[in-house]
């Protein structure tokens, strides 16, 4: 089963920036920093595929507790995969098989890379005040990079942080068009559950290698 881990981290790398305003990145490392450090958070994004979008949430208990749920219409069920402490479980609609420790290992890393420190932020501006959903928030923009002067604004890329100020989280980390037209190519929404609880499957057989 394909596994897919997502954090705030690893999705702001994916896009470095060059700063067109007032340099605040230290805000957006600050709500990295409060988030990496909550007791709880969920990751939920939506990625296209040639079978139809496919919905994955990541919900993780740091240090060591991560659930990871994919859903979609061509699947006959929920795939998931689980960490709880240094083991880690893979099934379909609920029923676990233990994953061998050469297989779990990669699971546990994916977990240190969600809830470590993140290597490099790139680059953003403070964009100010915006509107997501109905509801306002502290927007953070980084550019491409590699965007040149002058560049058709409709074809260049600039992700930006959208930082609740009521608790100076993260709540959502979209990739978009400058110009604003058209929709996102990625969006990735952040939430503080809880009462979230993972606990290890009672009986789960160990993996068979196929």
């Amino acid at each position: 089963m394909r596994r897919f881990g997502w954090s705030l981290a690893g999705l702001v790398a994916f896009l470095p920036g060059i700063a067109l305003a007032d340099d605040c990145s230290k805000d957006v490392l600050a709500a990295v920093e409060k988030q990496r450090s909550s007791k709880a958070f969920r990751v939920s994004m939506t990625q296209g595929t040639v079978e139809g979008p496919v919905d994955m949430t990541v919900d993780y208990l740091p240090p060591d507790r991560m659930l990871q749920t994919v859903t979609a219409k061509h699947m006959a069920g929920p795939q998931q995969t689980m960490l709880v402490g240094t083991r880690a479980f893979a099934g379909s609609d609920g029923a676990y098989e233990e994953l061998l420790p050469q297989f779990a290992q990669s699971v546990v890393s994916e977990m240190a890379n969600a809830v470590g420190k993140p290597d490099h932020m790139g680059t953003f501006e403070c964009v100010g005040k915006q509107t997501v959903d109905g509801k306002e928030f502290l927007a953070y923009r980084a550019v491409d990079k590699d965007a040149k002067p002058g560049a058709n604004p409709d074809e260049t890329l600039a992700r930006t942080i959208y930082v609740d100020p009521a608790n100076g989280l993260p709540a959502y980390n979209i990739v978009a068009a400058v110009s604003g037209k058209g929709e996102p190519a990625l969006k990735v929404t952040y939430s503080y559950p809880t009462d979230l609880v993972i606990e290890a499957p009672e009986g789960a057989p160990i993996q068979k290698i196929r």
